[in-house]
């Protein structure tokens, strides 16, 4: 074999070996959905889920909904309206939370709660398809919506401080229900999360 094909053999066997060895630095590994996974400290999908299951259930032991019942003789209806993030750096998907907000008051089957403002969007948009295209028996009638009784919105504050290679990582979230008729708040919530994070 001449020397320059052995060169392009071991030329082939080095980029062969070391895109193997590149290949080898990454791991996925798959977890329960309800196993704490902290890699940076960041809010995530825990902080999420155990701050709704928390602010939701002190809501419902506080007397606004059974007095809302007790006088109505149903359940209230409230809708989940912004959570706003007062922060400069962390990103944090509201989305996630809100639903999760949503799934708790739910599952309590305490209260009815109607869609978010971006649903009706669609739901409306779809009404009005059906008014052009759907047979009379199956077509939805407009100005059948359940109204809200109660309006659920909300923020999150970020405050991150670091010294050297130690960060303290703080969130606090304040949740706030209004009576949609007389704008009488009904329950302010508030959950503080603090994370120390070494590097």
């Amino acid at each position: 074999m001449s020397r320059l094909a052995l060169s392009l053999l071991a030329l082939a066997a080095l980029t062969t070996s070391t895109i193997a060895v590149s290949g080898c630095g990454k791991t996925v590994e798959r977890v329960d959905q309800n196993t704490v996974v902290d890699l940076s400290g960041d809010w995530n999908d825990v902080d999420s889920k155990q701050t709704a299951e928390a602010m939701i259930a002190d809501s419902l032991k506080r007397p606004w909904a059974d007095d809302f019942r007790t006088k109505k003789t149903r359940n209230p209806t409230v809708k989940v309206g912004r959570v706003v993030v007062r922060t400069d750096g962390d990103v944090i998907n509201t989305e996630i939370f809100t639903n999760d907000l949503v799934r708790e008051f739910i599952n309590s089957g305490k209260v009815d709660v109607v869609a978010s403002t971006n649903d009706t969007d669609q739901t409306r948009a779809e009404r009005a398809d059906q008014d052009k295209n759907a047979s009379e028996a199956t077509r939805k009638e407009g100005f059948q919506e359940q109204g809200s009784d109660f309006l659920l919105t909300g923020s999150i504050g970020v405050q991150n401080d670091q010294e050297g290679s130690e960060k303290v990582k703080f969130y606090s979230v304040d949740l706030k229900l209004t009576d949609v008729q007389s704008q009488r708040q009904v329950w302010i919530g508030n959950k503080k999360i603090k994370k120390i994070v070494k590097r």
